[in-house]
């Protein structure tokens, strides 16, 4: 197969851009002489435009996209379809499974078109596909993909690089409030958000990860709150945990990554900075309820996973992005502070 400019399509979010990273690491590695551009959502971009493997990030207004009427979002295909047009592409990757993003490439004149086929329209627009056949890591069906134009695996680890700078200024927040050196438990309670949808089904309570954070600070371990902007409303449930290091809305991706670093461990349940955690190589404490955790558990060492699916016919009720309506989030009530807690002891003790 020939490549020499090939463009890869993933638009969002944080957490789905990590995991493609080990195929980007394969094809470039396989063929490094190759451009790889990469399509991304202006909202998400810092999750990848500092990625090795990665020769140039070609940005997207993904609110506009997702969100805008659709007057708006014509404007914005065509003009996309334009630019794309222009660069060249002899091969598009295409990494998400909704078959309008391949008609998309298809209007681009990308004579060579890569992705995965859900449904018949795929025939129509791709010239190689995989089945999505079973439950697998979505590393896994990334890796496949790229595997139709013959890059050879190189790994599962996920790419995310820190700057030192970044490290530094992690270390001063550190020194700042005298967190205790090899006792630092990272929680993030947010996420799970992003421009496209909102799912706090995916979320364990907010009183939980409060209860969890003050046991932990009782038990001499230093406790980060991680969190963007968007997550600023959930401090009111989190500020009776006594002595805990608050960073919500304050940090970029990338200092969040270098805090994250630092970190003994992180709690959290299935959203952007679980995968950025697995990134950076700090284990995770990771919770699933309406998600199979076995499509996106963290694959680095020391980490391991919550849920609680017994009896509860139900899970897993997120299918082909879509999430039904929950009343009750019984799958996520189900993981109870003092197991998460325990295991947490057992493993950094």
């Amino acid at each position: 197969m020939y490549l020499k400019k090939v463009l890869i399509i993933k638009i969002g979010a944080i957490g789905d851009l990590l995991m493609t990273t080990p195929a980007i690491r394969a094809l470039k590695k396989t063929f490094p002489e190759v451009h790889i551009s990469f399509l991304v959502g202006r909202s998400v971009k810092e999750a990848i435009v500092k990625n090795p493997y990665i020769d140039e990030a070609i940005e997207i207004d993904d609110y506009v996209f997702f969100k805008g009427g659709l007057l708006v979002q014509v404007k914005l295909a065509l003009k996309l379809i334009k630019k794309l047009r222009g660069i060249g592409f002899d091969t598009a990757i295409i990494l998400h499974r909704d078959w309008k993003y391949s008609l998309l490439i298809y209007l681009s004149g990308v004579p060579e078109r890569v992705g995965f086929k859900r449904d018949k329209m795929a025939d129509r627009f791709l010239t190689r596909y995989v089945m999505i056949d079973g439950i697998k890591h979505h590393i896994d069906h990334y890796l496949k993909v790229v595997k139709l134009c013959g890059a050879k695996d190189h790994g599962r680890r996920m790419d995310f690089l820190v700057s030192q700078e970044a490290v530094e200024r992690a270390k001063s927040v550190l020194k700042r409030f005298r967190a205790k050196d090899g006792r630092i438990i990272g929680i993030f309670p947010g996420g799970a958000r992003n421009i496209k949808e909102v799912m706090d089904i995916r979320r364990w309570p907010v009183e939980r990860y409060s209860e969890l954070g003050e046991r932990l600070v009782n038990n001499g371990f230093s406790v980060i709150l991680f969190g963007s902007k968007s997550d600023l409303y959930l401090k009111k449930g989190l500020m009776n945990i006594p002595g805990v290091i608050d960073m919500i809305g304050k940090t970029s991706l990338e200092e969040a990554a270098a805090l994250i670093s630092m970190c003994r461990m992180v709690v959290t349940h299935d959203n952007g900075l679980m995968h950025m955690a697995s990134a950076v190589g700090t284990p995770v404490a990771a919770l699933f309820g309406p998600t199979d955790p076995r499509e996106k558990y963290p694959t680095n060492k020391g980490s391991f996973y919550f849920w609680k699916n017994e009896g509860l016919e139900c899970i897993p009720c997120y299918k082909e992005g879509v999430f039904p309506e929950c009343e009750t989030f019984e799958c996520m009530k189900k993981i109870s502070v003092a197991e998460v807690y325990e295991k947490i002891i057992e493993r950094v003790e």
